[in-house]
């Protein structure tokens, strides 16, 4: 690692000799200022060590650490170290990045903020538009609701095990909980299989089982016009239109009985509503993955009682329930995988 000289500035006088130390060109910029026994080590332009040393500073020589190199949160609070400091500490520490878009959520506090905290998550992570979560999603379309903070949010396109998805995070949702049900999708053998995703989305599922677990075809279907769109633009991006059949509207509309080897079921709370047209398409045999959210705990019970009730005479097994992620206190997103006879 390269080597730069360094300035010692006791804390008790780095307010005052910091700034000065910049605003008369004697730091080096292109290096980061460190903390070390009660002094902060502040990078020095060759050329200017004998200015630093007039000032009463000692210095000593150390590896030059980058700007770049410092942790995301450290630079971002240095930018915003004028908002008092208890707003400071409960600035965000997770984000989500979506090709040149990245939302955070932030506490009501915070927003007075706004467009500083944009610019800045802007400039330190290096994207074009920064915007708020600030309710989740909602209604029957889980549509989110977002504020931008800073520039103009676009379609971006998120690179994931291999999928390409391309979408508006204003208008459609990307939910990176069911990161690990995106994976496994991937990984199933559904060769010559004929599957149903009765929710599909812009593809969260679809695409990958469609890319890679062999099926033979996919029939997607999206109630949301917006949704349906990049779901489109999906199948396009990810090549994989002679595998899938996209289907616009309800999917209680779609046609046919007991031709589903397989069904995708990934939507939550109101679920067991489309059971009865899930049983419909099941051939015998059929494995269902069914999402809904339970009270932890009960979720076997509850699932149980669903297929019983959408099932009549036909036999069923649960052959696994896991949790996708938590959903509220004491309420989690799980998924069980339901084989129907």
């Amino acid at each position: 690692m390269r080597q730069v000289r360094e300035a010692k500035v006791p804390e008790d006088r780095a307010s005052e000799l910091i700034p000065r130390l910049f605003d008369d060109g004697i730091a080096d910029p292109s290096a980061r200022i460190t903390r070390a026994e009660g002094f902060r080590l502040v990078p020095i332009k060759e050329e200017r060590c004998g200015d630093a040393i007039a000032l009463g500073l000692e210095m000593i020589t150390g590896p030059a650490y980058s700007e770049q190199s410092r942790p995301p949160m450290e630079r971002i609070k240095d930018i915003l170290d004028d908002i008092p400091s208890y707003d400071l500490a409960h600035l965000p520490e997770k984000w989500e990045i979506a090709g040149d878009v990245v939302t955070v959520k932030l506490r009501p506090s915070l927003f007075q903020y706004g467009r500083r905290i944009g610019e800045a998550y802007a400039e330190v992570l290096g994207v074009s538009a920064v915007l708020a979560d600030v309710s989740g999603v909602s209604g029957e379309f889980r549509v989110p609701d977002m504020k931008v903070l800073y520039g103009e949010p676009k379609e971006s396109v998120k690179v994931e095990n291999g999928i390409s998805y391309c979408f508006d995070v204003t208008k459609v949702m990307f939910a990176s909980g069911n990161l690990f049900e995106r994976k496994r999708m991937e990984g199933l053998d559904c060769s010559g299989e004929t599957v149903v995703d009765m929710f599909c989305g812009i593809g969260y599922f679809t695409l990958p089982l469609a890319k890679f677990s062999g099926a033979r075809k996919v029939f997607a279907c999206e109630k949301n016009p917006d949704s349906y769109g990049y779901l489109l633009k999906n199948i396009a991006l990810n090549d994989v239109g002679d595998v899938v059949i996209p289907i616009l509207g309800d999917n209680r509309d779609i046609p046919g009985r007991a031709f589903a080897d397989r069904i995708l079921m990934g939507y939550v709370q109101r679920t067991s509503e489309f059971l009865p047209k899930a049983m419909q398409m099941a051939k015998p045999g059929c494995m269902i993955h069914y999402h809904d959210t339970f009270p932890v705990g009960k979720q076997e019970e509850m699932t149980f009682s669903a297929f019983s009730d959408a099932c009549g005479n036909r036999r069923f097994e649960i052959e696994s329930i896991r949790e996708v992620k938590s959903f509220a206190p004491s309420v989690s997103h799980y998924v069980a995988d339901v084989r129907v006879f």
